[in-house]
C-alpha cells in the first residue's frame, strides 16, 4: 500500500484569519472591541491571502519532486491522444469541372474542436450507392411463387445455363454492416452517380473524371461483436489485407470486363482500420458506363452490376467500381464512401516564431499550446541565415554537444534545449527559433459521433462536408496521480510482456481500449477455430479479453473486433522475440436456468424472486463480482445446479428452493437445435476456452408448478426459449428477381 503524501501546510484562508485575530487578541488586547469594518481587519485579510498563496506554492514542491522522480524513471506523463477517422467533401452539383484540391493540413471545425486533414483530396460532384447481388434461397423463391424453370424461360437462357436468382440490395453505409457473405459473387459494387443537374452532360462529366484520383473511405465493422472462431494474431492481423478494386467496363463485343485499378495509397491497411484508399481511374473515359439497359428487366443480368432501384438514378451512373477480397470472401465492412479525406482531431500551427537564442545552457522556450503531437513537431533554429531543423525528443540525455536535439514535454508544450555537453547543442546567441509546424490537441472530447463535423475552415462555399462515420481513439491526458499508479507495475515488467502476469497487467492498463478482464493461456495455439486448438505448444501465448459492461440476461459483455485488434497491436510490440501471440474472444455457451422457490412472505414474493434472478445472473457473470472468487466466472469451469441453488437459497425471504434445472442447447438427428434439460447429476461441462452465457432464466413459485415423481417440483423452460431451425440456400447465369408489386 503506498504511503500517503501529506501537505506541507494544510491551513486555509479562514484558518489563517482566525489565527491572526487570536494573536492580535493576545498581543494587543485593546483591539478586541474593534468592529468588522475596521481597517485592521482588512490588513488581516490581506496578510491571510498572501500567506495562503505562499502555502499553496509550498505544497507544489512535492508535486514537482514527483514529476522529477517520474522523469528519472523515464515514465513520462501520457499526453492526450487525438481521435482519428475520415470525412467526405463533395463538390458543386451543378458543375462538370473538378473543384480545386483540398490540401494536406486543411482545417475543419466541429464546435470548439479543431480537425486537420491528413493528405490531399480531389472532391467531385459524385455520390455513391453501395449495392450487392444477394442470393435467394429456395424458400424465398417459393414465397414469391417463382421457380427456376420460370426464370430460365423469362430470361431466355440456353440449354445448360442454370439461373442464379438474386435480389439487388442497397446498403446504407454507417447504418448497417456491409457484408460479402450470401452474395452471388462475393463482391460489393460502388455506383458513382452524377447529380440530377448534370444528367444531360454525362459525356462531358466522364471526360473530366478520366485519370481522377478517387478517394474512397473504408472502415471495418469493428463495432461488430467478435465471433468465437475469430482469431487475431500476428499472421492474420499485422499485415495489410489485399483488396481487389476493379472498374466495371464495357467490352468491344458488348461483354462486361473488370479492369484492376491502381491503388496509389491505402491508410486503412486493406480495411483493417478506418482510412482512405486512393484509386487511379483510367485516362480513357470510354471505359466508363452506366450499364442501364433499355429493358429494366435485364439490368444486372450475368456479369452486369446490380441495378439501382430507381431507373432514373441508374441512367446517371458515371462509372462502377467493384470491391472483392479473395482471401476473405465473407468480409464485413462498416462503411464505404467516396470523396473522403482522413482527419485527426488536432489543430495545426505553422511558421510560429518562438524566441531567440541566448547562448546559455538549458535554454527554455514554450509553445503556445498543450498536448503536442511529438511526431508532428518541426522546430527550426536559424543558422547562417537559413533555417535548420532540430529533432524533438522525449529525452535528450546522452546526446553529443553538437547534436541538434530539443526535449519536448508534450503535455505542457515546454521546449528544453541542450547544455552544450551531454544533452545536445545550445542555440546560438541571437539566433531566431521557430516552430515550422506542429499539431496540438486531442482527448476523449474528439470522439465525435457521425454528423458532428460540418465546417471547412477557409474552404470554398461550394464544397459540402459530410461526416457519416464517427471519429474514435481519442483519450484524455494522464494525470500525475495516474502516472504514479503505473510505477509499481512498470517497474515490474518495464513495458515488456514476459510472464503471464505481465500480459494480464499490460492488457488491463493499455491506453488504447479498455479491458475489464484478461486471461492468459500459455501454450494455447488455436487452429482455424478454437475447437481445433492445441495445448502446451512452446512459444504460443493466447490472451482472452473481455470489455467492461453491464451484465444482464442474454446480454453478456463480448469483445468487438476492434478491441481484439487494439489489444493485439499494443501487445505485439512488447512481447519477446519468438512469441506467437493470439488475442481471442472466449467462446460463449448458451444456457438457461429455471428455479422454483418457496418464500416466507407472500406479500413480497415477486420482489424476492427478482432478487433470486439477479443473484444467479450476477454469479454466472464473466466479470467481477461473478463466480465464487468474485473475479468473474472462470474460463472452462463447469456449471453445477447445486452451486446455483446455494446462491438462490442465500437470498433473504427464500424459505426453500423446491427445484432447480439447467438447460443447454443440443441438436437432433436432422441438425435442428433444441433446448435440453440436464439431469439432476449432470453439469454443463465447458472447455478451457469457454464461458457460460445465460440466455434465459425463470424464477417461479413452487406452489404454481407441477410436481414429478416423489412430489418434487419440475422447473419449466424459461419463457421465450424456442428451438432454432437451420436455413438452407442454393447457388444457381445471375438473374435479378423483381417481385410483382400491386
Amino acid at each position: 500500500m503506498p504511503l500517503p503524501v501529506p501537505n506541507l501546510d494544510d491551513r486555509r484562508f479562514d484558518d489563517l484569519v482566525t489565527e491572526a485575530r487570536a494573536r492580535l487578541a493576545g498581543h494587543l488586547p485593546e483591539l478586541t472591541q474593534v468592529g468588522p469594518g475596521d481597517p485592521v481587519h482588512a490588513f488581516i485579510d490581506l496578510f491571510a491571502w498572501l500567506t495562503e498563496t505562499i502555502i499553496y506554492r509550498a505544497n507544489l514542491v512535492p508535486e514537482r519532486q514527483r514529476r522529477v522522480f517520474l522523469n528519472l524513471l523515464q515514465i513520462p506523463v501520457r499526453a492526450a491522444v487525438p481521435a482519428r477517422g475520415f470525412i467526405c467533401i463533395d463538390g458543386s452539383p451543378t458543375s462538370t469541372s473538378l473543384p480545386p484540391l483540398v490540401r494536406d493540413g486543411s482545417q475543419l471545425r466541429a464546435g470548439k474542436i479543431a480537425l486537420t486533414t491528413l493528405g490531399e483530396l480531389q472532391p467531385t460532384c459524385l455520390s455513391a450507392q453501395i449495392l450487392a447481388k444477394v442470393l435467394l434461397t429456395k424458400d424465398e423463391l417459393a414465397d414469391l411463387n417463382i421457380s427456376l424453370q420460370d426464370l430460365h424461360e423469362q430470361y431466355g437462357l440456353r440449354r445448360g445455363q442454370i439461373p442464379q436468382p438474386y435480389r439487388s440490395q442497397r446498403y446504407l453505409p454507417g447504418k448497417e454492416t456491409l457484408t460479402l457473405s450470401n452474395t452471388l459473387d462475393n463482391s460489393l459494387y460502388l455506383a458513382c452517380i452524377a447529380p440530377k443537374a448534370l444528367a444531360g452532360q454525362m459525356t462531358v462529366l466522364r471526360e473530366s473524371l478520366a485519370g481522377l484520383r478517387l478517394s474512397v473511405a473504408i472502415a471495418p465493422a469493428d463495432n461488430v461483436v467478435a465471433e468465437e472462431a475469430e482469431i487475431i494474431n500476428s499472421r492474420e492481423d499485422i499485415l495489410p489485407r489485399p483488396l481487389k478494386w476493379e472498374l466495371v467496363a464495357p467490352g468491344a463485343d458488348g461483354s462486361t470486363r473488370f479492369l484492376p485499378l491502381e491503388v496509389m495509397s491505402d491508410t486503412s491497411a486493406g480495411g483493417r482500420n478506418a482510412g482512405v484508399v486512393r484509386l487511379k481511374l483510367p485516362q480513357n473515359s470510354d471505359l466508363f458506363a452506366s450499364f442501364a439497359e433499355a429493358d429494366p428487366m435485364f439490368n444486372g443480368t450475368d456479369l452486369l452490376p446490380p441495378a439501382p432501384e430507381d431507373e432514373e438514378v441508374a441512367g446517371r451512373v458515371a462509372f462502377w467500381v467493384r470491391l472483392r477480397c479473395p482471401d476473405e470472401p465473407d468480409l464485413e465492412l462498416g462503411y464505404l464512401g467516396i470523396n473522403a479525406a482522413e482527419v485527426i482531431t488536432q489543430g495545426l500551427r505553422e511558421d510560429l516564431l518562438l524566441t531567440t537564442g541566448t547562448g546559455q545552457p538549458e535554454q527554455i522556450a514554450q509553445l503556445p499550446d498543450t498536448d503536442i503531437d511529438l511526431n508532428s513537431v518541426d522546430i527550426q533554429v536559424e543558422e547562417n541565415g537559413r533555417w535548420v531543423s532540430w529533432t524533438a525528443l522525449d529525452f535528450t540525455s546522452g546526446q553529443g554537444p553538437e547534436a541538434r536535439v530539443v526535449r519536448l514535454d508534450p503535455a505542457t508544450g515546454y521546449l528544453y534545449f541542450g547544455d552544450g555537453s551531454g544533452s545536445g547543442k545550445r542555440p546560438p546567441r541571437g539566433a531566431r527559433i521557430r516552430a515550422a509546424s506542429y499539431r496540438y490537441g486531442g482527448g476523449s472530447e474528439g470522439n465525435l459521433p457521425a454528423g458532428s463535423v460540418k465546417e471547412l475552415v477557409d474552404g470554398s462555399s461550394r464544397l459540402r462536408v459530410r461526416h457519416d462515420w464517427p471519429l474514435t481513439g481519442g483519450r484524455d491526458a494522464e494525470t500525475l496521480t495516474q502516472a504514479e499508479q503505473r510505477i509499481p507495475q512498470f517497474l515490474t515488467h518495464r513495458n515488456r510482456a514476459v510472464t503471464s502476469a505481465d500480459f494480464r497487467t499490460l492488457c488491463l492498463n493499455n491506453p488504447v481500449s479498455p479491458v475489464a478482464r484478461a486471461e492468459v493461456r500459455e501454450g494455447f495455439l488455436p487452429g482455424s477455430t478454437l475447437a481445433a486448438a492445441q495445448r502446451d505448444v512452446p512459444g504460443a501465448i493466447s490472451v482472452f479479453v473481455l470489455p467492461p459492461g453491464e451484465v444482464s440476461v442474454n446480454q453478456w459483455p463480448r469483445p468487438t473486433r476492434g478491441l481484439l485488434k487494439d489489444v493485439f497491436n499494443y501487445l505485439i510490440n512488447r512481447v519477446l522475440v519468438g512469441t506467437e501471440l493470439y488475442v481471442l474472444s472466449p467462446q460463449f455457451v448458451p444456457m438457461a436456468v429455471s428455479v422454483l422457490v418457496t418464500v416466507s412472505d407472500p406479500g413480497t414474493e415477486q420482489e424476492t424472486m427478482n432478487q433470486v434472478s439477479d443473484a444467479v445472473t450476477q454469479y454466472l457473470s464473466p466479470l467481477a463480482p461473478g463466480g465464487s472468487d468474485a473475479q468473474g466466472w472462470p474460463l472452462g469451469r463447469a456449471v453445477r445446479a447445486n452451486e446455483l441453488l446455494v446462491q438462490a437459497a442465500r437470498i433473504p425471504g427464500v424459505l426453500s428452493v423446491a427445484g432447480i434445472a439447467l438447460f443447454t442447447q443440443a441438436k437432433d438427428e436432422d441438425g435442428r437445435t433444441f433446448w435440453r434439460r440436464l439431469t439432476a447429476n449432470e453439469s454443463l461441462v465447458l472447455d478451457d476456452y469457454q464461458l457460460p452465457q445465460l440466455a434465459g432464466i425463470h424464477v417461479g413459485s413452487a406452489r404454481d408448478n407441477s410436481t414429478g415423481a416423489g412430489g418434487s417440483a419440475i422447473p419449466p423452460l424459461p419463457q421465450g426459449m424456442r428451438n432454432q431451425n437451420n436455413g438452407d440456400s442454393e447457388h444457381g447465369v445471375a438473374v435479378p428477381v423483381i417481385p410483382d408489386v400491386c
